[in-house]
């Protein structure tokens, strides 16, 4: 009897694979995540969700600036390593400043994640990349931006995971302290 086994990578195979793929093709490939152990291609993005998350990042160094914090913000490509066989690629990551390397592959000490979710990721961004998310001890927020419904939710650390909260926004302001971002939640969300 043939059986499949199935090999779980770590994320740092998952680096040595993803640096293989690329090197080999002559085109660009979409994006990579790692889910326990295995490689996931997501699917190609929206014009809204690309529009917004460039958006959302300007929205941030706004606020980053406006408070005079030490942070960085960085937009997709930059991971969030989540354990030994789990990497996430949030839309934007904010960590401190000054710490990253110029070939890191991973945010150091992430602050904040944002996702904008997509009829094709809506349910794994708020489940499984929020459980993620909240094993990382440095993440405080986790914005999961719905461009569809015009709500940010605004997920909080409380001890050891990230809470949801019972709604979300689609206007006002959102204090994110720690670090001591503000942001207007419309800012957000698609015009």
């Amino acid at each position: 009897m043939n059986t499949l086994t199935l090999v779980r990578m770590t994320v740092e195979e998952f680096h040595a694979w993803a640096d293989k793929r690329e090197a080999s093709l002559d085109y660009d490939e979409p994006k990579w995540e790692l889910f326990d152990g295995v490689p996931e291609m997501q699917a190609s993005e929206r014009w809204v969700h690309t529009r917004l998350k460039y958006q959302i990042m300007r929205a941030i160094d706004r606020a980053i600036e406006a408070a005079g914090l030490k942070l960085e913000a960085g937009i997709a490509g930059i991971g969030v390593k989540i354990g030994v066989n789990a990497e996430y690629v949030p839309e934007v990551v904010v960590f401190p400043a000054g710490i990253i390397q110029e070939n890191d592959r991973e945010a150091p000490n992430p602050v904040i994640v944002v996702e904008v979710l997509s009829p094709s990721s809506r349910n794994k961004d708020l489940r499984t990349k929020a459980d993620g998310y909240g094993r990382v001890p440095t993440i405080e927020h986790y914005l999961a931006v719905d461009p569809d419904g015009g709500v940010v939710i605004p997920f909080r650390r409380k001890g050891t995971k990230l809470v949801r909260p019972k709604e979300g926004l689609n206007s006002g302001e959102l204090r994110l302290d720690p670090p001591g971002l503000i942001l207007k939640a419309e800012d957000l969300l698609p015009d």
